[in-house]
């Protein structure tokens, strides 16, 4: 006696676990890209750290201040809310700077300006 019913077919399994992986893999890939990402904001934010405090700061700096880096004749580097605009050609002006509200200075991108991190 033989039964006799719908052929049973059995899904291609493989098929769905390799979009599984490669959605999976885009994911990492993706968060990978972040990561690095970051990683790179932190190194850059680290280096102009760096360059700051290369500068004399002679006064009390206040936070969400901006400040500007210059560097005179003798090679002495300064800080000073002074302006490019309003301080002349006797000093080299490289960069603007803004003393975050976490206590770490960041770049303040400005027109002209020529900046020359270590």
């Amino acid at each position: 006696m033989e039964i006799a019913g719908p052929k049973i077919e059995v899904p291609d399994l493989l098929r769905f676990e390799d979009a599984r992986n490669h959605s999976l893999s885009n994911k990492i890939m993706s968060r990978l890209k972040d990561l690095e990402r970051e990683y790179n904001e932190l190194v850059a934010l680290q280096r102009w750290n760096q360059f700051v405090e290369e500068f004399q700061i002679n006064f009390q700096t206040r936070l969400n201040q901006d400040y500007y880096l210059y560097e005179g004749a003798s090679g002495r580097k300064f800080l000073s809310l002074i302006a490019p605009a309003e301080m002349g050609d006797a000093y080299t002006f490289h960069g603007k700077t803004r003393l975050h509200s976490e206590g770490y200075f960041v770049k303040v991108e400005e027109q002209g300006a020529v900046t020359k991190p270590a």
